[in-house]
């Protein structure tokens, strides 16, 4: 926000910062009982997802830059497994989480090709 570093201008970190805030709101909708549970879990990823990317791209190394974009990838799929518990337990519907799974695999498929440049991010959803 203030340092106006490269991670700012990446498009996958403003796909992420829209993830963020379609997690929070989704996470809203499940029961308060969930609060130190499910709730807290989504969020912290979500956030992670935005975090791990701001600092990999901050490294000098490319193998350094590259290793903090696969944790903020299996952040994102941290975060499609929580929406299976929450589906399973008829938390949410899938309506309810279209715009959360769109921006999901928008940055799933964003951060493969920076991790692996030239892949084919269609399969990388189906081989991950």
């Amino acid at each position: 926000m203030f340092l106006h570093l490269k991670h700012t201008k990446l498009a996958v970190y403003d796909v992420a910062r829209k993830l963020l805030i379609a997690c929070y709101k989704l996470a809203n909708k499940f029961p308060t009982a969930e609060q130190f549970n499910l709730i807290f879990q989504v969020k912290k990823t979500a956030l992670s997802v935005l975090l791990k990317l701001a600092e990999g791209s901050s490294r000098k190394s490319p193998k350094e830059r590259t290793r903090f974009y696969e944790v903020s990838r299996s952040s994102a799929v941290e975060i499609d497994a929580a929406f299976d518990g929450a589906f399973d337990l008829k938390y949410v519907t899938m309506e309810d989480m279209n715009e959360a799974g769109r921006l999901l695999l928008t940055v799933f498929r964003m951060l493969s090709n920076m991790i692996n440049p030239g892949s084919d991010s269609e399969n990388d959803t189906e081989n991950e």
